[in-house]
Order: structure tokens, then sequence, then C-alpha cells
């Protein structure tokens, strides 16, 4: 250290902050390198014209850090940002990607009672007609056939649901 160089680790010693932080400058041609060691004087003289950005700020310790103020280039992105997402969203709207949960929860709900209904109902229609009947095939059948109407119809009313 005589003739003025350190190693990273050294020097992120010196100045008190993070060896990836001084690797990050060093990496980034704020420091001044010498044979791939950091020229203190020079470096120290760099550093110290050199405004720190908020971001770039390393403590010694976690009790000692201040709660950050967010800088105004910070907020701007953060507000571009949110506003790209939203209009990214608002986008796949229109395109059909997305839906509403309210809207879907509400859907749901009348695809639901429409078809509790008409399973509830599908006995008192059936009834009559498997009374009349004394064969076990011929009361199957109408079941089945029975059962084959109310899908599809279902299924005609539910794909149209609105």
């Amino acid at each position: 250290m005589s003739d003025g160089l350190m190693t990273q680790a050294e020097y992120a010693r010196h100045r008190g902050k993070s060896r990836q932080y001084i690797s990050r400058l060093a990496k980034a041609g704020v420091l001044v390198m010498r044979a791939g060691k950091v020229d203190v004087a020079s470096s120290d003289a760099v550093l110290d014209d050199r405004p720190e950005p908020v971001s770039e700020r390393v403590t010694s310790s976690p009790t000692e850090v201040a709660p950050a103020g967010t800088t105004f280039a910070q907020a701007k992105t953060a507000d571009m940002v949110f506003k790209a997402k939203l209009r990214k969203m608002e986008y796949d709207v229109r395109m059909g990607k997305l839906v509403e949960a309210e809207l879907v929860k509400q859907r749901w709900s009348a695809v639901l009672r429409l078809i509790v209904d008409r399973i509830l109902a599908w006995p008192n229609r059936l009834a009559p007609e498997v009374a009349a009947l004394t064969d076990e095939r011929q009361v199957r059948e109408a079941i089945l056939r029975e059962a084959r109407a109310l899908i599809n119809d279902l299924r005609s009313e539910v794909q149209y649901a609105r």
C-alpha cells in the first residue's frame, strides 16, 4: 500500500462501503485502476467529487439505516410503470383475455341457478311417465332419454347465458 494501491476489498474498508459496491464502481470505470488494484488518491478524488445516488449508499450496519426518501426519478419511473401496466390490462380486457371478477361471479351465479332449477324440476316431469312403466329396461330408457334432453337443454342455455 506504500505505492497508493489497494485491492478492492481493502479500498471498500477504507471508504466504509461494501465490496460489491466498490466492485460495481470499478466495473463502471468510476475508480482509477492500476494493474488490477485501486489507485487510492485518484479514486478518492473522483468519489469525493461525485454525488452519490441514494440507491448506491451503503451503511455499515442495518441499525443505522434511515428511511430513504424516494427521488423524483424513482417516483416518475414507478408512475410510468404503473400506467404501462394499466394500459396493458385495459388492452387485455378489450381483447377478451381478461374479464372483471364481479361479472364472472354474477354470470356463474345465474348459470348455477339455472342448472339447479332444471335439475329440481326433472323428477316432477319424469315421475308420471316412469310410474306407468313396469319393465326395468323401459324405466332406464325413459330416465336416460330425459337426462340427455336435460343435458342438451342446459348446454344450449348455458352456452348463450349472459
